[in-house]
């Protein structure tokens, strides 16, 4: 018969733990899920991005409706000079006659659909984030990193915006010389169709009128494809950063991406089927 010892104690059990060996193949695993699964995870953000982009021009489309329905079915103006003498703490000193304050269409949306005087003594205060928690970035695509005044501003194209406020040269050309009006808004069914209302601007906006840094609304004819004075980065155009695409709000209110606007728009302005360019962008 087995008896067993009582003065023998059992011996405490001890889990065996990992080997370096072990634990450098797990890591090695998990490196490889990460690196497959990593470009994915970065196409899903874009393409979320892109939608958030698009529902953004949406809304912009029905602000504008609405907008029109209360004037005269007219866009509104892409500059504009509000009356700073009404703004609160306006100083006279402060204003530079030769440089005035211009506002925008972002400006008037802003108002027309909140109800909030914008009142902001720079020019185009709420298209430019001048008071981010404001406006909530409201008026910038969210693919830009780079939030400040100067980057990812949505900006009307002029010659669909101010469609009508110029004359075409011989031969239906619409050159530097006929440019459109900023300062004059026009109605959507005087619009040539397919043409684009607005739509994704340059991270690094430069005008291309020979006014250095300057910032604005719109993007004017041949600026559509304008490289900049640096040949890189800046430029007033639009923008492809939606994988290779720009999102536009286009003449009957719809939102879409495209990859090839942007190159037609830089040929022919109103797209007419006349090649309006005269100096290569």
């Amino acid at each position: 018969m087995n008896r067993s010892n009582p003065h023998r104690t059992a011996r405490p059990w001890r889990s065996r733990g990992f080997t370096l060996i072990e634990l450098l193949v797990v890591i090695s695993i998990i490196s490889l899920l990460i690196s497959i699964l990593m470009p994915s995870l970065s196409r899903a953000r874009a393409q979320a991005k892109t939608v958030h982009c698009l529902a953004r021009l949406k809304e912009f489309g029905t602000a504008i409706a609405a907008y029109e329905g209360s004037n005269h079915d007219a866009l509104p103006p892409a500059r504009w000079l509000p009356d700073t003498s009404k703004f609160r703490g306006f100083e006279p000193d402060a204003v530079d006659p030769e440089r005035p304050i211009e506002y925008g269409w972002s400006e008037i949306l802003f108002t027309y659909v909140y109800r909030e005087s914008v009142a902001v003594m720079e020019s185009y205060p709420v298209l430019r984030n001048i008071e981010g928690q404001r406006w909530e970035e409201y008026f910038q695509c969210k693919a830009v990193g780079d939030t400040s005044v100067s980057g990812g501003h949505y900006r009307v194209y002029l010659p669909s915006w101010s469609a009508g406020s110029y004359a075409l040269e011989a031969g239906g050309v619409y050159g530097n010389t006929t440019r459109a009006n900023p300062s004059r808004s026009t109605a959507r069914e005087t619009i040539r169709p397919k043409m684009p209302l607005l739509g994704d601007s340059n991270d690094r906006s430069e005008r291309g009128d020979g006014l250095g840094t300057d910032d604005c609304s719109y993007i004017d004819g041949g600026e559509a494809n304008y490289v900049g004075s640096n040949g890189i980065n800046n430029g007033n155009r639009f923008s492809d950063r939606h994988s290779g695409g720009t999102n536009y709000l286009f003449q009957d209110l719809h939102a879409a991406w495209n990859t090839k606007l942007r190159e037609a728009l830089a040929r022919d302005y109103d797209l007419n089927g006349i090649v309006d360019i005269e100096v290569q962008p």
